[in-house]
């Protein structure tokens, strides 16, 4: 399919996107951070039941962590997106 190009002459409409698609990168992220939430708290009350062996918890949280540390360099480049798109609305090209 490929990207679509982008005629866009005003720069404030195409910070006003760049903003906007951050947003959505921010929902998305937000989505992961929760399903994660939700997945350790199966876990824990797996493992208080002994359905699973609390050495488990250990291994699900290694997979968490390294989930945030991804999520936080995705929130890095958020920001730059976000700062790229005001710059965009307040000063132009």
């Amino acid at each position: 399919m490929g990207i679509p190009a982008l005629t866009i002459t005003n720069p404030s409409v195409l910070g006003k996107m760049l903003v906007e698609s951050a947003a959505f990168f921010e929902a998305s992220a937000a989505e992961l951070i929760g399903a994660e939430g939700e997945k350790l708290q199966l876990l824990v009350a797996a493992a208080s039941n002994g359905e699973i062996p609390f050495a488990a918890l250990t291994s699900a949280n290694n997979s968490i962590r390294d989930t945030v540390c991804c999520l936080n360099g995705l929130e890095n480049a958020i920001l730059q997106k976000i700062a790229a798109g005001i710059d965009l609305i307040r000063n132009g090209f």
